[in-house]
Order: C-alpha cells, then structure tokens, then sequence
C-alpha cells in the first residue's frame, strides 16, 4: 500500500515539472496559436486553451483504463491517481481560483496568493514563471521584478 501511495504522491510532484516545460516549450512555442487565447480576456465560459486539460484528462482516463484491466495494474494506477490529484490541484487553484472561473472561491492564505501574484506575472510579461506551484514560489527575474513594481 504505501508502494502505491509512494507512486501517486511522486507523479504528483513530477507533474509540476511536466507541466512547467510543457507551458514553456510547447504552449508558449509551437501550440502558441492555441495557448494565446488563455492570454487574452475571455469572452465567454470557454477558451481554446481549455482543449489542453481536457486532451491530458482523456489520455489520465485512458491510462487508469488500462491498469484496471490488467491483472498486475496497480503501479499504473498509482501513476493516473497521482496525475489526477494533479489535475484536480490545477484545475481549482489556476483555473477556478487564480483566472476567477469560480468568483466566489477566495483565499487568504499566503502562499496562494503568492502564487496568484506570480501567475498574474507571467501573463503580464509572458515570462516565468511558467509552473504553477513549485516555479511560482521561486523569485522572479530580476528585470520582472523591476517592471513589476513600475506597473
């Protein structure tokens, strides 16, 4: 059992780094014409960018699919687990909390707005940080800084 919690807590964390260069190098570089539209106001309940969770939940739902169905499936599905607490991280603190999809979810607790503050950034500049949780609690650039405290 704790093999399996073991698993899922590190495919957790190792999402954040998926995530961080999966937004820098393929949602910033060569899915641009798709990932632009997260960083323009939205006009309606959805964007374009939305097709993303949407594609990596598919792919997660496929994966524990298919470690059910195998006799020996558990490490696998220690792996869509640890991805799904991911998603459902993701999903409630950048989407519902940080671009306000849920108006009434508000928090005070300071290392979420500090992750807030760090994300409203990147969208300001379209640099780092590029992560949501780990990268956003690192410093910022120093030039980023600068421009920050002259907005």
């Amino acid at each position: 059992m704790i093999q399996y919690v073991a698993i899922a807590l590190v495919a957790f964390v190792m999402m954040e780094f998926v995530s961080y260069l999966v937004h820098r190098f393929v949602y910033h570089k060569i899915l641009w014409i798709v990932h632009k539209s997260h960083h323009t106001p939205r006009t309606g309940l959805f964007e374009l960018n939305d097709l993303f969770p949407v594609a990596f939940a598919s792919l997660t739902i496929l994966l524990i699919g298919y470690a059910v169905s195998l006799p020996d499936g558990m490490d696998l599905l220690a792996l869509g687990v640890g991805i799904t607490m991911y998603g459902a991280v993701y999903l409630t603190i950048h989407d519902l909390y940080v671009h306000r999809r849920m108006k009434s979810l508000s928090f005070k607790i300071p290392i979420l707005l500090k992750i807030k503050k760090a994300h409203m950034v990147h969208h300001t500049y379209g640099g780092e940080p590029y992560g949501l949780l780990l990268f956003s609690l690192r410093q910022m650039p120093a030039e980023q800084a600068a421009k920050e405290q002259n907005v």
